[in-house]
């Protein structure tokens, strides 16, 4: 009798199979009902293919296993399907599922015997083992991605040892060579990429995203009948701590102004001092001021995402007016009478060809702006947050700070729309008041009249 070659070796057990193929890797199955169901990866070692089959046992047990022989559509199919059913969603958010899609559920992750390609695999396929899998890919691909453009970022605007030094309030000239003192202490500190939302943990946010993306999915082709249980259980797979969100001091709101590019100033003041989120501040256009009554109306949002045009804003509570104290309306009427177009559908703020503002540019910008003023843990967002804590200091209450920023409120809030309003502008007179006179110390302001 010829034996096999030791290679090929397949060794039963009480939980399936495993097969060592030509390749060296291993291959497990097990049966159900006189059917084979095969391991959708192969392993590195033998250990590791009995452990996927004693997880599969387990879920079984538990009673969260699907059984792989439903569900024959691709993931990658089922998810443009998916994705091309949900006509509602914002441009943001549907370009936001798009690139996670293409990024980190559909296309093959990993290298060498640790790759994965969940795509590839039938929706019946992707067991809650697989998800494990997955999890584990996902994590470090999004790591090394968000390494990768952290070092990017550190290299356009300077060497990140600069931004570190900055970031920690040390004195060190913009440009120039870095002592060797500096360089010992930021190696001792880890050499850290300072800047990102998630430095300290590169990656999780996104990780975090494309899990509770494949989770929705899954979730859709379970009440589809196309698999019997949602695979996704992976515990915290799907959250990531919130973000301390970053404050600028009043100071910092103008030093992080005379930093930018002269006819993006006006847009770091309105930003801090309104709340107005990205999309609603360079949505305005002429129209939706009133600098007589020192208020813009927001009606509309900018979608980048959606290649620069204009939509809905975020939820309906965000449709309102905003009352500016009186030092930011003078600085923004400066602004359109030397920067914006005429015609009431001109763009406040835009190019030297009146089209909107680029948001990679603006944030490139801004990222230059606050390495400059020693703050690379704020966000352009954070101007917004910084809007509602000048607000809550100038004495506002919470549900006119809601109304302020656009929050949705309760309905027995919004029967004080009218009260509303002239809250509205106390909060902006007593801005005014509070900061009004020390702003005008620090900010340029061209004093040859408001018309705009």
């Amino acid at each position: 009798m010829v034996r096999k070659p030791s290679n090929q070796r397949r060794t039963p057990n009480s939980l399936g199979s495993v097969e060592q193929l030509p390749s060296g890797r291993f291959r497990a199955r097990y049966r159900v009902e006189g059917d084979a169901i095969t391991a959708p990866m192969t392993f590195d070692t033998r250990t590791a293919a009995e452990g996927w089959l004693a997880t599969e046992r387990a879920d079984r047990l538990r009673g969260t296993w699907r059984d792989p022989r439903q569900g024959s559509e691709l993931l990658r199919d089922y998810f443009a399907a998916w994705l091309a059913s949900r006509p509602n969603l914002s441009p943001r958010t549907a370009q936001l599922y798009a690139d996670l899609g293409r990024r980190w559920l559909t296309r093959r992750m990993g290298a060498g015997s640790g790759s994965l390609d969940l795509g590839g695999l039938t929706l019946a396929q992707i067991t809650p083992a697989t998800v494990r899998r997955w999890v584990v890919v996902l994590n470090a691909a999004t790591r090394t991605a968000a390494l990768a453009r952290a070092e990017g970022a550190s290299s356009r605007l300077g060497h990140p040892a600069r931004l570190w030094a900055l970031s920690t309030g040390r004195l060190v000239p913009a440009t120039g060579r870095l002592s060797p003192a500096l360089l010992r202490d930021w190696q001792a500190a880890g050499s850290p990429l300072p800047g990102s939302p998630d430095a300290a943990d590169p990656g999780r946010t996104t990780a975090a995203q494309a899990y509770r993306l494949l989770h929705a999915v899954m979730e859709s082709a379970r009440r589809d009948g196309l698999v019997q249980t949602n695979p996704c259980a992976v515990e915290g797979a799907g959250t990531v701590r919130a973000r301390e969100r970053g404050t600028a001091s009043p100071e910092e709101v103008a030093r992080l102004a005379s930093e930018m590019p002269e006819h993006l100033r006006a847009a770091v003041f309105v930003a801090a001092w309104s709340g107005l989120r990205y999309g609603e501040l360079f949505g305005l256009a002429r129209r939706h001021v009133d600098l007589n009554a020192g208020t813009v109306k927001v009606e509309r949002a900018l979608s980048a995402a959606a290649g620069d045009t204009f939509g809905l804003t975020k939820t309906r509570g965000s449709v309102r007016t905003v009352a500016l104290p009186r030092f930011v309306v003078e600085l923004l009427a400066d602004h359109m009478r030397r920067f914006t177009a005429a015609g009431p559908s001109a763009l406040v703020f835009a190019t030297a060809t009146g089209r909107p503002i680029n948001s990679g540019n603006l944030s490139a910008a801004f990222a230059r702006a606050r390495a400059r003023v020693g703050r690379t843990d704020l966000t352009w967002h954070d101007l917004r947050h910084t809007g509602a804590t000048l607000a809550y200091a100038a004495g506002a209450n919470v549900r006119d700070v809601q109304r302020r920023l656009g929050h949705t409120t309760t309905r027995a809030a919004m029967l004080y729309a009218h009260a509303a309003d002239a809250s509205d502008q106390v909060i902006a007179a007593r801005l005014d008041a509070a900061y009004g006179e020390a702003m005008a110390k620090v900010i340029p302001l061209r004093r040859t009249g408001t018309d705009a």
